[in-house]
């Protein structure tokens, strides 16, 4: 499962696909069972493959496609929210008395206009 950027949604799809071959390969090998790969790729903002409703017939448990769509879009707002209140990153020298008063002074200085 992948959440990519919704250009990059298709593209995700078949680097899955050649990622886990080899893997395929080495169960089919190893157990001698029939394995398949199938990739659930949904957007960032919920954008999903053509191929993502045969895919999902293929799961035994059933899920929607709304509920997957909802998921990923609660994660990406949860990540967009961390990142946004995050506090911007401020140099060392930021925090001393003398870098403090200036900034106070051009502070006042803006109002002032």
């Amino acid at each position: 499962m992948a959440i990519p950027a919704e250009r990059n949604v298709v593209q995700k799809e078949a680097e899955k696909k050649l990622k886990y071959k080899c893997l395929v390969i080495e169960i089919q090998r190893m157990w001698n069972l029939k394995c398949t790969i199938i990739p659930v790729i949904i957007g960032a903002i919920g954008i999903v493959t053509r191929c993502l409703r045969k895919n999902l017939e293929y799961i035994p448990r059933k899920l929607s496609i709304d509920s997957l769509q909802k998921t990923a879009i609660l994660g990406t707002s949860h990540v967009m929210r961390k990142v946004l209140q995050c506090e911007t990153w401020k140099p060392e020298w930021w925090g001393s008395p003398l870098v403090q008063e200036k900034y106070q002074e051009e502070k006042t200085c803006d109002k002032r206009r």
